[in-house]
């Protein structure tokens, strides 16, 4: 009987902890280091993506992993522009935040995209996937041309 007394309140303690910690607020410096490892973590696969569909390194089956993290780290990026998170050295544009209804669509392209790279790359036709690939990379181009800091 103690032991099960024991079990749930320690079960009881954990819920707690974990409910405390999702319900935590995210300070802007925060949100914005989250936003920088979420964008370099797409960046990675995009880079590792780009040396695989033009040759430069053999696919040894990690295309279809790299095609998975883009689309996985897409479906997070409406999650990760917080109102204010724009601190220090952001990248992040303000028409992030003032215009919403064209921040969301692009986004929502971006995932389009990365979502057709998966199925081309699962798919195995090279034509397909350097097509799905360069969709990628209009729709990230898109985004950053209106919404990030234009780097020379």
């Amino acid at each position: 009987m103690q032991r099960k007394i024991l079990s749930m309140v320690i079960a009881s303690v954990v819920t707690l902890g974990v409910s405390v910690q999702v319900t935590a607020e995210t300070t802007p410096e925060d949100a914005k280091g989250y936003r920088t490892s979420v964008m370099t973590a797409l960046k990675g696969h995009i880079g590792a993506s780009s040396m695989t569909v033009r040759g430069l390194v053999d696919d040894h089956g990690q295309l279809v992993g790299h095609a998975a993290g883009l689309a996985s780290t897409a479906a997070e990026l409406p999650h990760i522009f917080q109102e204010g998170s724009a601190v220090d050295e952001s990248e992040a544009l303000p028409a992030i935040w003032d215009e919403p209804e064209k921040f969301a669509a692009a986004i929502a392209k971006i995932q389009d995209t990365t979502a057709a790279f998966v199925v081309a790359v699962e798919g195995g036709d090279q034509a397909t996937i350097d097509g799905a690939f360069r969709d990628v990379g209009m729709s990230c181009r898109g985004c950053h041309d209106d919404f990030r800091v234009a780097h020379d």
